[in-house]
């Protein structure tokens, strides 16, 4: 129960994440987001890291931090790219399909694989998320997919969604190598070490964007930092697809957020149908 619970923290914390970092997009480049993102976070887990003490690397470790972090960095410049160039209607739908890749990449690299119940729960989640960002427009029910025929965007974040799928894998060998906080720290602030040259060369005053925005910016690291903590101790408790498939239902959180502040009522219908099936997957993990 503990590893769900975690799990569902995860998720709180990605839609927390993501609201902040919306409102910051409006007036800060991608480029400085990310990095500053990883900066916060790595300066708030250096203390957290001190007090647990250092950890002895393995050669695995080495390996599962140079492919991960390289990994993660491939993925955060094919997310800003699929954004930039399609709908996000379009391309949000197919970050849902993580977990049923995960289906694939934990047995080959963990031999994780779900009880038939949690098989269910993470089909419902995919489901219930992937319903809840369509249109109702019943004509657009598979516009995600027809688009990677001829939308560049769309292939680029389904090429998201699958390394992600391998990246969650290689975080539990890097947290069964250490330690959660460990982990977490060295990953990260060797991702945010590989995007200080991309800042300078892309970024148009970044430093001058981080002083301006250093509260809000703030606050997506803190959100972020906690997230992969949750995250980290929750894949120490249960199989990593679960923990990726109840993260993804962030999307409850964000679809919720919008209706209640942001007033948008649009695809209401779907939403609720959507929030529906997530909280029955949900449950039907919980219990397996």
């Amino acid at each position: 129960m503990l590893g769900f619970l975690l799990a569902f923290g995860t998720a709180i914390s990605e839609a927390l994440k993501d609201i902040t970092s919306k409102h910051n997009l409006h007036h800060i480049d991608e480029y400085t987001a990310a990095f500053s993102m990883h900066l916060v976070q790595s300066l708030l887990l250096i203390p957290v890291v001190y007090f647990f003490g250092f950890e002895s690397v393995s050669t695995r470790y080495l390996w599962a931090l140079l492919s991960c972090s390289l990994l993660q960095l491939m993925v955060i410049l094919l997310y800003f790219k699929a954004i930039k160039r399609s709908e996000i209607s379009v391309t949000l739908p197919l970050i849902t399909l993580t977990p049923l890749f995960m289906l694939i990449t934990s047995p080959i690299m963990l031999g994780e694989f779900p009880s038939t119940l949690g098989l269910i729960g993470i089909v419902l989640i995919v489901l219930g998320t992937y319903i809840s960002n369509l249109s109702e427009d019943p004509k657009k029910v598979f516009a995600p997919f027809v688009s990677l025929l001829k939308n560049q965007g769309a292939r680029y974040m389904l090429g998201v969604a699958f390394i992600w799928s391998i990246t969650a894998n290689l975080d539990k060998i890097g947290v069964e190598e250490t330690s959660p906080v460990f982990w977490a720290f060295t990953k990260d602030f060797t991702i945010l070490l590989y995007l200080l040259p991309i800042l300078l060369w892309k970024s148009k005053k970044p430093w001058l964007q981080i002083r301006n925005r250093k509260g809000p910016l703030f606050m997506v690291g803190f959100f972020r930092t906690t997230s992969v903590l949750a995250h980290m101790f929750a894949i120490q408790l249960i199989l990593v697809p679960y923990v990726v498939t109840i993260k993804r239902s962030s999307a409850v959180f964000i679809i919720l957020y919008a209706f209640f502040f942001l007033n948008e009522k649009k695809n209401f219908r779907n939403r609720i149908i959507g929030i529906s099936i997530i909280l029955t997957g949900l449950f039907i993990i919980a219990i397996s």
